[in-house]
């Protein structure tokens, strides 16, 4: 009886490792001045010349509910499907001097680094699986 408890108890946990949630986060240089024209176009286009204010983008492999709640506002509620040849999903603005929770499917949750949002205008996140890799820069990415 002893072992097929520690057979159970074995199996259950595999389970739950393997269906958790898994982040990487990568950080680019911290610049003043973000200095390239993409993303100054980008900046100047969606009004985000404020500070306080960041692009987030969903980049490849997503086709699920996406939620992004900033501080109290919920600033994206969207089923959302990465286009394949563009590798692009979607987008908001946010201000990254407030508390982010991105949810997934109603169920994954993912919170951004507070400390280090303020200090990157363009925060790129891929998905493979229930793997989120984040990556925060100072540069635009382009989808064409």
């Amino acid at each position: 009886m002893k072992a097929f408890n520690r057979i159970i108890i074995c199996f259950s946990f595999a389970v739950i490792s393997c269906s958790a949630v898994k982040t990487t986060e990568v950080y680019g240089t911290e610049m003043e001045i973000v200095d390239n024209v993409r993303s100054r176009v980008m900046i100047k286009k969606f009004n985000a010349q404020d500070k306080d204010k960041s692009f987030l983008d969903f980049v490849s492999q997503f086709d699920n509910l996406i939620t992004v709640k900033n501080g109290d506002s919920i600033v994206l509620n969207e089923k959302s499907k990465t286009l394949l040849m563009l590798g692009y999903t979607n987008s908001c603005v946010i201000f990254n001097n407030k508390e982010v929770e991105i949810i997934i499917d109603n169920k994954h949750k993912i919170r951004l680094n507070k400390e280090q949002l303020p200090k990157y205008k363009f925060i790129y996140i891929w998905k493979d699986r229930n793997n989120y890799k984040i990556e925060y820069t100072n540069e635009a990415k382009s989808f064409m």
